[in-house]
């Protein structure tokens, strides 16, 4: 009976207490940086909780378990990206150079948190149980919608090819973005240390390869 006590405990968090929203922010720190070090599969709880300095029990009140846990990591990494995007759609410009501010914001954030791209895109993909979750789904048809919507303009505006299907085009783009950074925490593209000089370079490129993708032939990028 104590067993299963503490099994549906596990399964079922208790309800939240005071101080709840830096606690859990402390863990989902800690976790970011335990799962870009040591790899979502080579880490463990009592990782999490030795690096956010918490009780190991208390990493379980917020967390039903570690696929939970970067779930989380994901969705708070996303929103920020989401945020930035849609801020970026409701802005000035034109579609191609909304589009092209999404890549550079993408990889100023390579710059600034190595750490969290390393998890989203090397970590997450790895994770299939995660992938498929409800929102982890959800947090991937908002961004492809958003960047949809600016193809959508920009076909309407002359300014981008319109013989693609604008989720098409949206995920072209993004799939530019992602295997670009994966070479680039993986080392095939990037020095292990690139200057700043080297990064610079390397977001041109890849926003020249990611609007050459959805803008019409001859077109300047």
């Amino acid at each position: 009976m104590a067993r299963q006590r503490k099994s549906t405990e596990a399964q079922h968090p208790a309800p939240p207490v005071e101080g709840e929203p830096e606690k859990r922010r402390a863990i989902l720190h800690a976790a970011l940086k335990v799962f870009a070090e040591r790899g979502y599969h080579g880490c463990r709880i009592a990782d999490v909780a030795g690096e956010a300095g918490v009780a190991y029990g208390l990493v379980y009140h917020y967390f039903r378990n570690k696929d939970e846990l970067l779930e989380s990591v994901f969705d708070e990494q996303w929103r920020i990206f989401l945020g930035a995007i849609r801020s970026i759609a409701d802005g000035p410009g034109s579609a191609p150079e909304q589009i092209a501010s999404v890549i550079r914001f993408a990889m100023d954030v390579f710059r600034t948190a190595p750490a969290a791209v390393r998890v989203l895109i090397l970590e997450v993909p790895r994770s299939p149980d995660v992938v498929r979750a409800g929102s982890t789904r959800q947090t991937f048809e908002t961004a492809m919608r958003l960047i949809a919507e600016m193809v959508q303009r920009g076909q309407r505006e002359g300014d981008l090819r319109t013989d693609l299907e604008p989720l098409v085009a949206a995920a072209s783009v993004l799939g530019v973005l992602d295997m670009n950074l994966a070479g680039m925490l993986t080392g095939l593209l990037t020095s292990p240390q690139p200057t700043e000089e080297d990064l610079e370079k390397m977001k041109r490129q890849v926003v020249a390869a990611a609007l050459g993708a959805v803008l019409p032939p001859g077109s300047p990028s």
